[in-house]
């Protein structure tokens, strides 16, 4: 199905789209005993059909086979053993697996490419429009704090991605973040890239954290958007008054207790501004990881695979409809009709 049918459809029928998911493998996950680490196209379906949700925007998992971690450091070192430029391998699985294995789910899948703004970016923008010409793209997304990447490089060493995108008039979904040990997903240095290129439309992640000021300078930018993406571990996350989230005095209030109320306040505080995404399968996130400091840290965050769409389908009609469609297509395709 081509880009613009689907679109047309889109604009004609009011649908459930979920803006985040993820399809692929994460090996460094499976090896260190971290949950998840797999998704399939068939299961994602399996998932929407479940859940109720009409369409799906996916994207490979954080980490690519470029990367190699040194296990006595957090410093990120490249090999070309099995791919020549960051991701290379995971897009084009992900490609592959919506369009040529399940040719069938073409009309339900959105794939996003993942990409690595810091290293390799001239391949990567040449690679993007090789495979769009092939198969069709709905946007990109990076996870900047698990490859060591920054934000900003985006402009510098990164503008071949960034051209890429603004030539196919497609978004840019940004992993945030507001912990101090994590220089490379700042929510602050998203919303101000979005300030700066008016004409690309780029999302943040999680909530941005709930960092109030981010939501509202997100809020004031007709390109800037904020996903709820792995909302329920990012409430917990709030109640325990993790560095994850933003401080007490910078955090959007609410009673983080009652996902559902903060979800619905989100929402009508931000009418414009809010889209809805699962992140499946990360409604679970047990991990470790590097800080900037060095440190390995743990987490372990449990939701069930329903709770996030339960708690979407839970709100009243006209917020849901918002956050889960007529925002969501302006985020994917422009202005609406």
């Amino acid at each position: 199905m081509k880009t613009e049918n689907l679109k047309n459809i889109l604009y004609k029928k009011k649908a459930i789209i979920d803006v985040h998911a993820h399809i692929g493998i994460s090996p460094k996950f499976y090896f260190q005993y971290g949950y998840p680490y797999a998704l399939s196209v068939e299961d994602l379906i399996i998932r929407m059909d479940l859940l109720g949700i009409d369409y799906s925007v996916a994207f490979p998992f954080v980490d690519s086979a470029y990367y190699v971690n040194d296990i006595d450091s957090p410093k990120i070192e490249t090999t070309t053993q099995y791919c020549n430029f960051p991701f290379e391998l995971e897009n084009r699985n992900l490609v592959n697996e919506v369009n040529e294995i399940f040719p069938e789910y073409t009309d339900k899948i959105l794939p996003f490419l993942m990409f690595d703004p810091s290293r390799d970016a001239e391949k990567q923008a040449i690679f993007m429009e090789e495979i769009s010409d092939r198969y069709h793209i709905y946007g990109i997304k990076t996870a900047t704090t698990y490859i060591q990447a920054f934000v900003n490089d985006l402009e510098t060493v990164g503008r071949p991605i960034l051209e890429f995108v603004r030539k196919k008039n497609i978004p840019i979904i940004f992993h945030s973040s507001v912990h101090p040990e994590d220089p490379w997903a700042s929510a602050i240095d998203i919303v101000n890239l979005a300030e700066r290129n008016p004409d690309i439309r780029i999302c943040i992640a999680h909530s941005a954290r709930f960092m109030e000021p981010v939501l509202k300078k997100a809020d004031r930018l007709d390109n800037c958007f904020v996903d709820f993406s792995a909302f329920v571990i990012h409430c917990k996350l709030a109640v325990q008054n993790s560095p994850s989230i933003a401080t007490e005095n910078l955090r959007f209030r609410a009673n983080y207790n009652d996902p559902i109320s903060v979800m619905t306040k989100m929402a009508e505080t931000y009418p414009n501004t809010m889209i809805w995404g699962s992140d499946t399968p990360f409604n679970y996130w047990i991990q470790k990881y590097y800080m900037g400091n060095g440190e390995l840290t743990e987490n372990r965050l449990d939701c069930h695979y329903r709770e996030e769409a339960d708690i979407l389908h839970g709100l009243p009609e006209p917020i849901k409809n918002k956050i889960a469609y007529e925002n969501n297509l302006r985020f994917l395709f422009g202005a609406l009709k």
